[in-house]
C-alpha cells in the first residue's frame, strides 16, 4: 500500500522546524512494509502545484496530512494557518480519492472543529504510530475503523470514535526517517536537528495542552537509544547542532543527567538547546549540561511572582528561580526567559514586580515577555474563562481566543512594550513582528548563531530603534 504523507508546516519564524511527527511515521510505517513518500512542504514555493505533481507521480491510496499549528498563539499580532491547509486539503481532493487522514498537534487539541473546516472525515488524536497503521490494515481489509484508538471518524450520524492511548514504548520506535529532511535547508533559516527524548508531561500549567498532546505519563527513551540517535545522525550527515523538543527536558532530572552523561562519556561533540524549567535544575545539573556540550538553555518560566506561580499552577517557586538563575550564570551556560503575562489575576504591577525581581536574581542573556493565554478546551484556563462568563460553552475556538487579566487595562500591550524597553535583553511581540528583527533572524540563522538569542543586548536596542 502506497502512503503519501505531507508535512504542512511553512512557517519560519523564529526559526524553521523540521517535521520530526511526519518523519516518525515514515520511519514506522517503513518498517512494517508500507510504500511511503514525505512531501515537506516548508521551502515548497508553490505548495498545491507540488502536492498535485507528488500525488500524480506516486498515486498514494492514503493521505497523511500532518498539521503542527492552529496559528502563533500571539495575542498582539494573531496569525492562523488553516486557511492555508484548507487549500493543500483541496487541492488533495481534487488529485485523488484516496481517503484523508489529518493528525499532528493541531488535530490532536481541536480534531473536530479543525476536520469540519478541512473537510475531511477521518482526524487521528494522539499518537500516529498505532492509529496510522491501524487505520491503511483496516482499509487494506474492508474492516470498520470503529475500536481504534483516537480514531475520530464523521458518518451520517456525525462523529463517532475512541479515546487515545497513549502507550506507545519509545524504546520501541526506529530513529526517525531523518534522511527525507533536507536538513540543510533547515540549518540555513537558524533549525536544528530535532530530537525527542520523551513523551508526556506532569506538570499542571494551567494553559497548557501537552497532556492532550502526549498524555501526562511521562515516558523516556533511553538514554543509550537517545545518544546512539545523536551519534548516528551527526556521522551520516556531519551535522551537530540538536534541539531536544521535549516539553521540559530537565524532569525527570535523572533522565535528563543520563543523556548528558552518555554523552560525555562518548565524547560526542554537538551543541544542543532545550526547553526546560526551575524544577530540579541546580549547580550539579548546570555544570553537567555544560559539560555535555548545551549551547543555551530555554527557561519557561511563565510567571516570576509567587502569586502568578501559583495561578499558573507552574509547580516550581520563586526561590527555584532565583537558584537556577545562580546555577546557569555559574556555569556560564546562556539562557532565554519565557513569560507569559495576563493570567488570573495578574496586574501591570505585577510585571513591574516581575521585571524587578528578575533582575535581582542574575542576568539572562534574553527575556521574552508576551502577553494573553490562547485557550484551549482541555486547558484548565478553559474552565477558568467559562466560569468568569467570558464565552458561551460553545464557543468556537479555531480563531484563537484569549484570557487576559479584568485587572490589566485596555492599552496593557503599549504599557508592556514600555517595560521591556527599560532592559536591553527584553523584547515583546512587537519587537519580533518587526520586519528588522525578521531579517536579523535570517542573518542569525545562516551565520549559525546558536543560540541566536544568545548577544540579544547588543543588538536588540539597535533592531528595536529601526523598526519604529
Amino acid at each position: 500500500m502506497r502512503i503519501l504523507l505531507i508535512a504542512t508546516n511553512r512557517e519560519k519564524s523564529p526559526f524553521a522546524v523540521a517535521p520530526i511527527g511526519a518523519a516518525q511515521l515514515a520511519a514506522v510505517l517503513t518498517a512494517q512494509g508500507y510504500d511511503v513518500a514525505l512531501l515537506d512542504l516548508c521551502f515548497v514555493i508553490n505548495p498545491t502545484r507540488q502536492i498535485a505533481k507528488t500525488i500524480q507521480h506516486f498515486d498514494p491510496q492514503i493521505v497523511g496530512l500532518s498539521i503542527r499549528n492552529l496559528d502563533n498563539c500571539s495575542y498582539s499580532n494573531v496569525k492562523t494557518y488553516y486557511a492555508q491547509t484548507r487549500e493543500m486539503v483541496k487541492i488533495v481532493q481534487k488529485e485523488t480519492d484516496a481517503p484523508v487522514l489529518i493528525g499532528g498537534g493541531a488535530v490532536s487539541v481541536l480534531p473536530l472543529e479543525l476536520a469540519d473546516y478541512l473537510g475531511v472525515i477521518y482526524a487521528a488524536v494522539g499518537e500516529g504510530e498505532k492509529i496510522l497503521p491501524a487505520f491503511a490494515r483496516s482499509l487494506q481489509a474492508g474492516d470498520s475503523f470503529e475500536g481504534i484508538p483516537g480514531l475520530m471518524v464523521r458518518g451520517v450520524n456525525g462523529w463517532s470514535g475512541q479515546r487515545p492511548d497513549f502507550s506507545v514504548q519509545l524504546d520501541q520506535l526506529p530513529l526517525y526517517d531523518y534522511p527525507r529532511i533536507d536538513y540543510k535547508k533547515y540549518f540555513k533559516r537558524g533549525g536544528f536537528i530535532s530530537l525527542q527524548t520523551k513523551r508526556g508531561c506532569a506538570f499542571k500549567c494551567i494553559y497548557c495542552n501537552y497532556p492532550t498532546l502526549e498524555g501526562s505519563r511521562v515516558r523516556c527513551r533511553s538514554a543509550r537509544l537517545c545518544v546512539d540517535d545523536m551519534e548516528k545522525i551527526v556521522i551520516d550527515t556531519g551535522l551537530r547542532d540538536f534541539f531536544f523538543t521535549d516539553s521540559v527536558f530537565n524532569w525527570p532530572s535523572a533522565h535528563a543527567l543520563e543523556i548528558c552523561e552518555e554523552i560525555i562519556r562518548r565524547q560526542l561533540r554537538v551543541r544542543w538547546i532545550a526547553y526546560c524549567n526551575p524544577a530540579g535544575l541546580d549547580d550539579e545539573m548546570a555544570a553537567v549540561f555544560q559539560k555535555a556540550g548545551c549551547a543555551g538553555i530555554e527557561l519557561g518560566l511563565d510567571a516570576v511572582t509567587d502569586e502568578m506561580l501559583l495561578s499558573m499552577g507552574k509547580g516550581f517557586s520563586r526561590a527555584d528561580i532565583a537558584k537556577t538563575y545562580r546555577a546557569l550564570n555559574k556555569a556560564g551556560l546562556p539562557f532565554a526567559v519565557f513569560l507569559l503575562f495576563g493570567g488570573p489575576g495578574d496586574s501591570y504591577q505585577n510585571i513591574l514586580e516581575s521585571q524587578k525581581l528578575l533582575k535581582e536574581f542574575g542576568k539572562a542573556n534574553a527575556v521574552f515577555a508576551s502577553l494573553g493565554i490562547r485557550i484551549y478546551p482541555d486547558a484548565s484556563i478553559y474552565r477558568t474563562a467559562l466560569q468568569e462568563g467570558r464565552f458561551s460553552e460553545h464557543e468556537p475556538f479555531l480563531r484563537p481566543v484569549y484570557y487576559l487579566s479584568s485587572s490589566l487595562e485596555s492599552d496593557i500591550v503599549s504599557r508592556l512594550d514600555r517595560v521591556a524597553r527599560r532592559e536591553a535583553t527584553w523584547s515583546t511581540p512587537t519587537d519580533w513582528s518587526s520586519p528588522v528583527v525578521t531579517m536579523a533572524q535570517r542573518i542569525l540563522g545562516r551565520l549559525r548563531m546558536v543560540p541566536n538569542w544568545k548577544d540579544i543586548e547588543a543588538y536588540g536596542a539597535h533592531m528595536r530603534r529601526q523598526s519604529k
